[in-house]
């Protein structure tokens, strides 16, 4: 496989500095970590690990020891501040750290510090050799918080006062000469001395230090064994171990509810409920959830709802969610201007759901608790958005036992197409701003493909020659290469499938409806999970079809000589005497050879007529079957009598091998007449049949429906198929799809 001539791989948490990413986040934001909980992910950047624990390693200690005290209190109000004694020795006293960082690129370090038995402390950069003038230097006597002296090279530097004597100091400055840095703090004695005979309890506290790019000092950011980068690494939460799913990326969106954690007040009302405070720990392991407990009345739904109803904006798109946990219910809905859609809670799933609702999604947040989410286009300037309890699917009225309901927390309104992560809010809404992350190109290239890898699918951009700003989404970042810009398209997909190999789950049972590009289908299967299943991890819309012996959909069961999976195009009749353009990719996995008798069938896709009343159930207008190992054939079938009881023969009209286990991308121009049809059919940009005056359909009142999967006559071998952008159309041509396929990516 083609290597790229630069990658960056986010599936694995990096903690170390990077200077192809620049990354700004001017909010707080959150994630899932690797210990099952939500966090909070501060503007920030922290490149020191371990930025508290000033005793431990990368730490270095300099005729001083550290250790954490519970004498005085950290300036956040924990016990984790640490004490700097100095040893009983002659030299400089000092801690310190060695970082990477930016050559000619400003670098800004802080740290908290206070007074002990000694108050004078120096704070410097180190490695002379990166800075011209030698390390920037100040010293401080924290007693007081004055500046004794500051070093020339020093782009700024200040003592932030942050109460109880502690003062939060700032230094600034740009490492022009190299790219290896760190600082130290040094304790002085009483005239200022870096270096000196140290005496018995002399000492100095120090917590919270951190060193990040540019001139300004942000909120401090804590840190353990991993440096803090900015990018949040965002992990799938289940019943097993977290799994890291890659690093958020996402637009600014704002939670327009209020008190979005704290429903015991006025800015909730509540009808037939109460929301105490329970002793369960929220999604962020720190906080409590709330409990919506239904009262004993009878015959009502039991809820909660913004106070007041929340401001809207008419045809945009809005998502609510809510973090839930089951308790002695395990159903929950949104009741949004009065149409629901309803949630198990035990089991994570969508129940109920009204015409409203464009999207769902049940995220499971651990430790029992579910995200769930519900999209919707607002229809008016205001939208009451209820959320409650319910006995089971779509039974929110009842009578109530009084102490009965289900926990909840962190609920969330935002103008958006999908369900982002958690915003939390008090009095006002809050606005989380977005990611911008901007990825340096390979310097020795003038221009680049670029490959970008999400959780939901990839995507290329060709020939960029500047440097490469993430696009913002939702859905996580895996990978992003740089490839040269002569990779040509086939190149292109085998990069993709080879990266990231396609990850199936089951579209759902017979009748679900499923969306391809601006077309709608409804699938008929066996209900087997492997049925027919969509590729999770692909922007392209590929689907897997598979059949085994005996597997018969509900709709034939008068017909047990049927076996199938598939998907039908719903209320989407082709018209007569005019072009339509099929264009899709099929892979045919390997599998045993198909020996079939006279009578046999296996077609991969039809054209089905729309028969009348009278008509006989009769072959597709225009099918696809598979014979043997690989051979595709294309067969029509026609007749001029109407209705029709005698089913009417078919006419082979092409053939091709489709070698198995690989991509053959198909494009096709039918126009449907029963006396004067056509057919041009192109496989991998080469055509293979172009004929008309044939007759390609019935006299039907309305014309045709595509329908593609597998549906064949009994037979013992297993089929396996995929299908890649599947595309319909008659108003428009696509004839461009001939030479320029879409890609499978």
């Amino acid at each position: 496989m083609l290597a790229p001539v630069q990658a960056f791989d986010f599936r694995e948490e990096s903690s170390a500095l990077n200077n192809n990413i620049s990354f700004i986040r001017e909010s707080e934001a959150s994630y899932y970590g690797s210990d099952g909980y939500l966090h909070f992910a501060q503007p920030g950047r922290n490149w020191l690990s371990q930025s508290q624990k000033l005793a431990v390693s990368p730490w270095i200690q300099v005729m001083a020891f550290a250790a954490t005290t519970g004498d005085i209190l950290a300036p956040d109000g924990t016990s984790t501040a640490c004490k700097i004694s100095e040893e009983i020795k002659t030299g400089e006293h000092r801690i310190s750290r060695i970082v990477p960082v930016p050559q000619g690129q400003p670098v800004t370090v802080s740290m908290y510090l206070k007074a002990g038995t000694r108050s004078k402390i120096q704070f410097s950069f180190s490695d002379s050799t990166s800075f011209t003038g030698g390390n920037p230097t100040v010293k401080l006597d924290l007693a007081t918080g004055t500046f004794i002296a500051a070093s020339s090279n020093l782009i700024s530097y200040k003592a932030v006062n942050s109460g109880n004597g502690w003062w939060r100091l700032q230094l600034t400055a740009v490492p022009d000469l190299g790219s290896t840095s760190g600082f130290h703090v040094y304790i002085l004695n009483d005239t200022s001395t870096a270096s000196y005979a140290g005496v018995t309890g002399k000492c100095i506290y120090a917590w919270g230090a951190q060193m990040e790019p540019g001139i300004n000092m942000t909120a401090y950011t804590p840190t353990a064994e991993n440096a803090y980068m900015g990018l949040r690494y965002n992990y799938r939460l289940s019943d097993t171990a977290p799994l890291l799913a890659g690093a958020l990326i996402e637009p600014e969106s704002t939670n327009l509810v209020l008190y979005s954690q704290k429903l015991e007040g006025t800015p909730w009302r509540k009808q037939a409920a109460s929301t105490p405070l329970s002793t369960i720990k929220s999604p962020d392991g720190e906080t409590f959830g709330y409990k919506i407990k239904e009262n004993t009345a009878s015959s009502t739904a039991h809820y909660i709802v913004p106070n007041p109803t929340i401001t809207t904006e008419a045809g945009n798109t809005y998502t609510v969610s809510a973090f839930f946990k089951a308790a002695e219910r395990t159903w929950v809905y949104f009741n949004v201007s009065g149409l629901t859609i309803h949630f198990d809670i035990a089991n994570g799933i969508v129940g109920n759901k009204s015409s409203i609702f464009i999207g769902s999604a049940v995220e499971n947040a651990g430790n029992g608790w579910f995200r769930c989410a519900a999209t919707f286009i607002a229809s008016s300037s205001n939208t009451s958005t209820v959320i409650g309890c319910e006995i089971s699917n779509g039974k929110q009225s009842y009578t109530g036992d009084g102490t009965s309901g289900v926990l909840i927390w962190g609920i969330q309104l935002e103008k958006a197409t999908a369900m982002t992560s958690y915003i939390r809010t008090n009095a006002t809404p809050v606005t989380r701003k977005a990611d911008i992350v901007t990825l340096n190109r390979p310097s020795a290239s003038n221009t680049s493909d670029v490959f970008t890898q999400r959780i939901d699918g990839g995507t290329w951009i060709k020939q960029t020659s500047s440097n490469y700003q993430i696009e913002q989404s939702e859905n996580e970042i895996q990978l992003i290469n740089f490839y040269d810009s002569n990779v040509i398209s086939s190149e292109h997909e085998d990069i993709a499938v080879n990266l990231f190999p396609e990850k199936f789950v089951s579209v759902g049972n017979a009748g679900t409806m499923v969306s391809m590009f601006d077309k709608s289908y409804m699938t008929q299967t066996p209900n087997k999970e492997w049925s027919l299943q969509k590729a999770t991890n692909k922007t392209s819309p590929l689907y897997r079809a598979v059949v085994n012996a005996g597997e018969v959909w509900s709709g034939d069961y008068t017909n047990k000589y049927r076996e199938r999976s598939e998907f039908y195009m719903k209320g989407a009749q082709m018209p007569y005497d005019q072009d339509v353009w099929l264009s899709f990719a099929i892979k045919i996995e390997p599998g045993e050879a198909l020996t079939l008798e006279p009578s046999d069938f296996c077609y991969l896709g039809q054209f089905h007529a729309s028969e009348d009343e009278g008509d006989i159930s009769s072959p597709p207008v225009l099918g696809f079957r598979l014979e043997g190992l690989d051979t595709f054939k294309a067969f029509t079938c026609s007749t001029t009598v109407t209705p029709h009881t005698i089913s009417p023969k078919s006419f082979l009209r092409g053939t091709s091998q489709f070698t198995r286990g690989i991509w053959h991308k198909n494009v096709m121009r039918i126009r449907f007449s029963p006396t004067n049809g056509q057919f041009q059919w192109w496989k991998d940009g080469v055509e293979l049949v172009n004929i008309s005056n044939i007759g390609i359909g019935y006299p039907d009142e309305t014309g045709p429906y595509w329908k593609f999967g597998i549906y064949r006559s009994p037979m013992p071998q297993t089929v396996a198929v995929e299908y890649a952008n599947m595309e319909v159309q008659y108003n428009t041509s696509l004839e461009s799809r001939i030479t320029e396929p879409l890609l499978i990516v």
